[in-house]
């Protein structure tokens, strides 16, 4: 069962204050957009989560914005996945997967059984993907149709 934006939200607040930060305007807004951004790939660059809470009224500094995601990623709160020469961010509220096309960018999410194997063989090694209480996942990149036909 997939949590609400709201709850997704709460959650998140809830860390924050237990890691002894305050519940300002601004990481309320990040949060929310991320939680937001579940519906499309996922995930999104600094410029784009600015643009968006911009879009949505939110007046809020670039540099808060940066301050907030460095914030919830060493929180584990928030993650990244690099794409290309930038960094994206979501939410790290459960252990997902990513296939990223490394021309353009594009981001899909892969489903849990996709990359069961990779995981096994991580344990397998003496790593875990997945330590309590630190979602994480597996990112894989390539090249997608689109890029692929245009390259030919």
């Amino acid at each position: 069962m997939t949590a609400s934006e709201t709850d997704r939200v709460t959650a998140a607040v809830q860390r924050l204050r237990h890691a002894g930060l305050r519940n300002t305007a601004a990481r309320r807004a990040v949060l929310g957009q991320l939680a937001h951004a579940v519906g499309g790939r996922g995930h999104l660059t600094v410029t784009e989560l600015h643009h968006a809470l911009l879009a949505r009224g939110v007046t809020v500094e670039l540099s808060t914005v940066h301050r907030v995601l460095r914030q919830l990623v060493e929180l584990g709160i928030a993650h990244t996945v690099p794409v290309g020469r930038t960094t994206t961010f979501g939410l790290a509220d459960d252990a997902h997967h990513h296939a990223v096309c490394g021309a353009c960018g594009d981001m899909r999410q892969l489903p849990d059984e996709a990359v069961d194997a990779s995981i096994a063989a991580a344990r397998a090694v003496g790593i875990d993907p997945d330590p309590a209480g630190q979602p994480s996942g597996v990112v894989v990149y390539g090249r997608c149709a689109v890029c692929r036909a245009a390259t030919r």
